[in-house]
């Protein structure tokens, strides 16, 4: 048995794995490069890799699609085919995959916080429950995972940094907002790389509605987050947001041509942000052209894959189904969802209690059935944190909302809605103040 950097058990036929594992490691936790090519390379030429085998399988799994199950599965297999040479940190390893894999995505982070009760310096089952917590929508576990094992970290071991940006995102979720900024600039007083760590302080701004910091911020750490990155698109529609505020919807179509959606994709986190931002576009009245149906295009290319599996990726295809007027996509997706709503897991649960309750609601506003989407998404919106995404993603119910509002001529009720945003961030907002003076005219 072999140690990681950080004094972990690794199990590995060959001592050349180990490093393999850190490079991959480090991979998975800057957004930098390839983990999974790393790990196939480990495999390649160590079939004994045991924790090789787990970890490829938990990254893919992280990425929240159906088609990766199939290699997770296999990842799986190829492990606990050598699980009496496997440590018992592996073993629970085996364990949590064998749990996501069952859709039961609480007891995979209950066992990933076994693991880490014993392995608080274990940086594979702390991001992967990280990525986890997100994915339920469980904010308080988003911060307090990390904040169990910080106590155990510090600035000389490696991967001190991602550790820090990890719990900066966490506080923002928890809306601690000023420790969740002094937390992520610590991260990047260690590693200015740290995409995670710039996208948590992002994350305190957009909140904050500190919309010009928030250019400048992006803008001047651009070189830090945005080559090779595969997280950048992400960057870029926060970037774009910020920009949306200011009402430059020509700068907001730049980057999104540019950075968030510049070529088509089959990968469906980029696919949610360009649903996202094109929605938030169709809600302000902005031009978008094509851009709307190329997505919707491409969402209906993994319709047989991928509909009725993760209901926040389903809300977000529905969203292109929807503005583009594509009934029959739509009619396949809610067909799927319905089947994945009728089981007893968590998974089927966020498709019943949120995913298609929201889905009708954007079908609803789409044709121009304003009051019953109102209808439809006010039970939801503020328990849709149980099919995961951050405070800022699921503004868009509540931008939705208000623009239903006032499409229907109801003022009242824009208006209720606008002072929760105005509250929630700055007055200064002129995306909120637009938004407004709109309502004062109804």
């Amino acid at each position: 048995m072999r140690l990681d950097a950080r004094g972990v058990p690794v199990s590995a036929g060959r001592a050349e794995s180990l490093q393999h594992y850190e490079t991959a490691l480090q991979q998975f936790q800057s957004y930098v490069g390839d983990p999974i090519a790393t790990l196939d390379a480990a495999l390649a030429e160590d079939p004994d890799f045991v924790t090789g085998q787990l970890m490829k399988a938990l990254v893919l799994y992280t990425l929240g699609e159906r088609k990766f199950l199939e290699p997770v599965q296999a990842c799986l297999s190829a492990a606990s085919s050598r699980s009496d040479q496997a440590s018992d940190r592996e073993r629970r390893l085996m364990r949590a995959t064998e749990q996501l894999l069952a859709k039961d995505w609480h007891g995979a982070c209950r066992t990933l916080d076994r693991i880490l009760i014993d392995h608080p310096r274990d940086a594979l089952a702390l991001q992967v429950g990280h990525l986890m917590d997100f994915y339920r929508g469980d904010a308080l576990n988003l911060r307090n995972r990390v904040t169990r094992v910080l106590p155990h970290w510090d600035a000389d071991m490696p991967g001190y940094s991602y550790v820090l940006g990890m719990h900066a995102f966490g506080l923002e979720e928890m809306n601690q907002y000023p420790q969740a900024e002094i937390e992520a600039r610590r991260a990047l007083e260690i590693e200015p790389r740290d995409g995670w760590a710039v996208h948590a302080a992002t994350h305190v701004m957009e909140m904050q509605g500190r919309i010009e910091e928030g250019m400048t911020w992006l803008e001047s750490r651009q070189q830090d987050w945005a080559p090779d990155n595969g997280f950048a698109f992400h960057n870029w529609w926060h970037l774009a947001l910020f920009y949306m505020d200011g009402g430059r919807f020509d700068k907001v179509l730049e980057l999104y041509d540019a950075g968030v959606h510049p070529e088509a994709s089959s990968m469906l986190l980029s696919l949610v942000d360009a649903s996202a931002l094109l929605w938030r576009l169709s809600l302000e009245g902005v031009d978008i052209g094509r851009r709307f149906e190329v997505v919707a295009d491409e969402w209906a290319a993994q319709l047989e894959a991928e509909a009725g599996y993760y209901a926040f990726n389903d809300f977000h295809a529905a969203l292109a189904f929807a503005a583009c007027g594509r009934r029959d996509d739509l009619g396949s997706l809610k067909q799927a969802m319905r089947r994945t709503s009728s089981g007893d897991d968590l998974l089927a649960a966020m498709s019943r209690d949120v995913g298609l309750p929201l889905v009708d609601a954007a079908e609803a506003f789409s044709q121009a059935r304003y009051e019953q989407a109102i209808d439809l998404i006010e039970p939801v919106r503020d328990v849709a944190n149980r099919f995961g995404g951050s405070h800022a993603q699921r503004d868009l119910l509540t931008l939705t909302s208000i623009e239903a509002a006032l499409r229907s001529g109801d003022g009242a009720r824009a208006r209720h809605y606008l002072a929760e945003r105005r509250v929630l961030k700055s007055p200064e907002s002129r995306w909120g103040r637009r938004l407004e003076a709109r309502a004062a005219s109804v």
